[in-house]
Order: structure tokens, then sequence, then C-alpha cells
């Protein structure tokens, strides 16, 4: 612990200093580097930052109540996270600065993707956006208000539906409703998909999961695939060495493509959706099991009331006890 202040006078508040303009642009840059920190290097969320929680102290700001922060296995961490990004914007944004959206904010502090020696480049781009749009328009705010009160999931192994949207993403659909493309790394497999020629674009699904911050769950089903992929290449070079390759397998189409090559890709695909039905099916079993021997543990239990009476007559004896001696 360390006293911020000076001669016994404590530090103002943030909500208290009365600060120009340039000293509150500096101050929200010196936030949102500090709030990336806590997420990208120390793992955690604070949970409650606000103009109340930080102090301004010889030009700089300082974060209290960090004890109270969390950790990233927190299952509400990402809520408390939107809701320090929606304060601190709320407070520099009230106070002339131009800032972010809640959820540019909040890609910039979560997204793995953005190295230290690019941090810099990045923020420019975000502030020419910022100048060249003006002011947050409702719309924008409307955005923002959906984006809080909206679940994220932090791997890919939360999402329920992976596939279908990898299939919105390689189709060129709208994906701005995909809130854990940043998160996961699917942005960057995203934009490294655009920038791919057209027919590339409608078999990079792998290419997208993985350049994607896969989750352990997901990187037991991808693997499992990719073995079994492994495994019909292997059966298909073993027919052709003996000379029993089908002669529809070794037609292409007319963009060149094998149709062998597209099944193993197919069975890929059944095998990786299969796979995740499986875990499931798995973990929904194990949740019935659990609670049958949670119904079976209370068959045997001790009512309440029976304990409480129990408890009492061993105290009455052992009080009587007392009394013979």
């Amino acid at each position: 612990m360390e006293f911020i202040g000076k001669a016994g006078w404590a530090a103002p508040r943030l909500k208290d200093a009365a600060l120009s303009l340039d000293k509150l642009r500096e101050g929200y840059l010196e936030m949102i580097l500090a709030m990336r920190t806590l997420y990208q290097k120390c793992k955690l969320v604070h949970g409650d930052l606000s103009e109340y929680n930080i102090l301004y102290f010889e030009g700089h700001l300082y974060i209290i109540d960090v004890s109270q922060a969390v950790d990233l296995d927190h299952p509400h961490a990402l809520d408390f996270l939107k809701e320090d990004c929606k304060h601190v914007s709320v407070f520099f944004k009230k106070h002339g600065v131009a800032v972010m959206t809640v959820r540019e904010l909040f890609d910039f502090i979560v997204d793995p993707t953005i190295g230290d020696d690019s941090i810099d480049s990045y923020l420019e781009e975000v502030q020419e956006n910022i100048v060249a749009r003006g002011n947050i328009s409702v719309e924008d705010e409307i955005a923002d208000s959906v984006f809080v009160q909206s679940y994220i999931p932090k791997t890919l192994g939360e999402v329920k539906n992976v596939e279908e949207d990898v299939i919105r993403i390689t189709s060129g659909k709208d994906t701005e409703d995909m809130y854990y493309k940043t998160i996961t790394g699917l942005k960057e497999a995203l934009s490294k998909v655009k920038s791919l020629p057209g027919q590339e674009q409608l078999h990079s699904q792998d290419a997208i999961m993985n350049h994607a911050e896969v989750s352990p769950i997901h990187q037991d089903v991808y693997s499992n695939s990719h073995e079994s992929e492994s495994v019909s290449e292997a059966e298909c070079v073993s027919d052709s060495d003996s000379g029993s390759e089908s002669e529809s397998d070794s037609q292409t189409d007319e963009n060149g493509e094998n149709f062998s090559d597209r099944k193993r890709k197919g069975s890929s695909s059944e095998s990786m959706v299969q796979a995740t039905i499986d875990k499931r099916a798995a973990r929904k079993e194990n949740k019935k099991k659990v609670k049958e021997e949670k119904r079976e543990a209370r068959k045997t239990k001790m009512p309440k009331a029976v304990k409480k009476k129990a408890v009492q007559k061993g105290k009455k004896k052992l009080a009587r006890s007392h009394k013979t001696r």
C-alpha cells in the first residue's frame, strides 16, 4: 500500500479534479491503456471502475480499489468489463473528450492480436475514425446499449453454433452482431479471409479456425477432425497404390478440384460436428448422473427438525452430566 497525495493531503478523485480539456484527453488515453494492461498483463477486470475510483496526482491517473477486481475466469468478468468501459466513456464524453464507443473500447482491451509495438498505430487509426464520424450518433448509443446487455462467449467452446457463424463469415454476410469475434481471434481471421481470392474464400473455414483462439474443447474437436481427415487421405493413397482408385474419385470439377478432396472435406466437417454433439451429450449425461446422486443422498439425509432435536437432546444430557459432577 502506498499513500497517493502530498503532505498528508490525499490526491483528488477524477470526479473532483478540475482538469483542462487537454489534460482530460491525456487522461483518457492513459486510462484506456491502463485498462488494457490490467486485462492483458494482469488478467484482471476492475469491476467498479469510474471517476470515483480514479485519482489524479501529478499529471497521472491512478486506479484504486483494485482489491475488488476479479480474474478473467470469473463468470461475470466480461459483464464487469463492459460496465467499466461504459462508465469511463460516459465520464470523458461528458467533459468534451472524443471517445470510442463502448464496443470499440471493449474490443481494444480484449483484442489478443494487438502487439505492444502496434498499439500506437492502432490508436491513431481509431482516432482518425472518431474525428471522421464526429459525435457519437443516437444509433451508436443504441448499439452500445444492446452490446452492454448482450452475452459474449470467451472462447469458441462457449459458442452454440460456431460452424454456422463460420459459414456466415466465409459467405460475406453481416457479422456486426457477432460480439465474440475480437476476443476469440475470429476478427483477425476474418480480415485474412477477406484478403483471399474469391474461390479460396469458399474453402477457408479451416483457416479461420486455425487463426482463431480456439478453446481446449474445440481444439480436441478440430484435432480429431484433422486426424480423421489424415486417415482418409492415407486410405486414398493406399487405394491408388493398389490401383483400386475409382474413376469418379479421380475426376476433377471445372475449378480443378478433385472430387475425392471434396469428399474428404465433407467427412471432416461431419466428424467435427459429430464430435461436438458427442461432447454435449456426455456433459448432459454427467449432469443427469450428478442430479441422481444428489437425489439419492437426500433420501438418507436426516431432516433438519430431527437433527435439531437430537442436538438439543445432546446439549441437555451434557448439561445434566455437568450438574451431577
